[in-house]
């Protein structure tokens, strides 16, 4: 049974873009940021970076504070990509001490996340990858990712370390840029404690169908997170769920009922002209409405009778939604 639903601090920041690099919208404190989300029906968790948003010398306070407003702690990030220090990678950075502070706030991380009772930490690497051809080692660079990971997940074996993984941004080429490249990275590692923290925008960048990844990944007990947002399919828009892939969503949702999903599902939105607190209620209203319908008693018996035909199984579901 899923853990609830969740959304990330970062969906109440200012909006910052390449464009307007101040934001659309005034600066929110910690906070301010905890509060608005106490706000949304529905949402039960919060979600956060180590250190930047929570770390050793705020963790009391937070602590206070999210107990304040009734949220659990439901997943964490490590910030390794939102500083020029980042620019030479962090697992796969050539630079030693990079790599071993990779390794180091990693370790904290998850012990952070231990305090809180949280079970997963997410690592997006997207400054470990290459902007050129000819510009990196591709073995040495895979070898660092699979031995610094490893390194980290020996830390404890009680907390998970999920890899985002993302086709680029913001390096041009990320190298865990696909949920096969992130599973094989898993493997490698040979740490059953390493897997994937599942970001359906990047998967859908990856031109992947996020039910088929998500059921690939469970099959193979490394599926540990996972970030809800849409896009339309060439950039990392986070926008609303189910605002574009529909049908898709509405699949994800029937197959990780099916397959028992236990995890949090966290929004990752990032409304840069919207309001926030409209853009996850938006998603929170989808996702309630589209679990009410794969929960339905007659659901799982329709798809199976019309898997045979693939139009027959989708028009089957738009009966569903929209009558006979």
């Amino acid at each position: 049974m899923m853990k609830g639903l969740g959304v990330g601090v970062w969906t109440f920041g200012m909006g910052s873009e390449r464009y307007v690099s101040d934001g659309y919208k005034p600066y929110l404190t910690l906070e301010e940021r905890i509060a608005k989300v106490s706000t949304l029906k529905g949402i039960s968790g919060i979600e956060v970076t180590f250190p930047n948003d929570v770390n050793a010398d705020t963790a009391h306070k937070f602590r206070a504070l999210i107990n304040q407003y009734g949220l659990s702690l439901c997943g964490m990030g490590v910030e390794l990509v939102c500083d020029k220090e980042w620019q030479s990678g962090s697992f796969a950075s050539p630079d030693p001490r990079r790599r071993e502070k990779a390794i180091s706030l990693t370790r904290a991380a998850m012990d952070m996340a231990a305090e809180f009772g949280v079970s997963n930490v997410s690592l997006w690497l997207g400054q470990d990858g290459f902007d050129y051809v000819f510009q990196d080692d591709y073995a040495a660079a895979w070898q660092r990712l699979v031995e610094g990971v490893r390194e980290a997940a020996n830390h404890r074996s009680d907390v998970t370390l999920g890899l985002e993984y993302k086709t680029s941004e913001p390096k041009m080429a990320c190298y865990i840029n696909s949920g096969g490249k992130a599973l094989a990275l898993a493997q490698a590692t040979g740490k059953a404690n390493v897997g994937i923290t599942l970001d359906v925008g990047h998967a859908i960048n990856a031109r992947e169908n996020p039910a088929e990844i998500a059921a690939v990944l469970l099959a193979e007990k490394r599926l540990f997170h996972i970030h809800l947002n849409d896009n339309y399919s060439w950039s990392d828009d986070d926008m609303p769920v189910g605002s574009v892939h529909f049908l898709q969503y509405v699949e994800l949702l029937y197959w990780l009922k099916k397959l028992n999903y236990a995890g949090w599902l966290s929004l990752d939105l990032y409304p840069y002209r919207d309001d926030p607190i409209e853009a996850c209620q938006t998603s929170i209203h989808f996702v309630s409405k589209m679990q009410n319908l794969v929960n339905q008693p007659n659901f799982d018996r329709l798809i199976e009778e019309n898997r045979a035909s693939g139009s027959r199984s989708v028009r089957a579901v738009y009966e569903l939604l929209l009558g006979e």
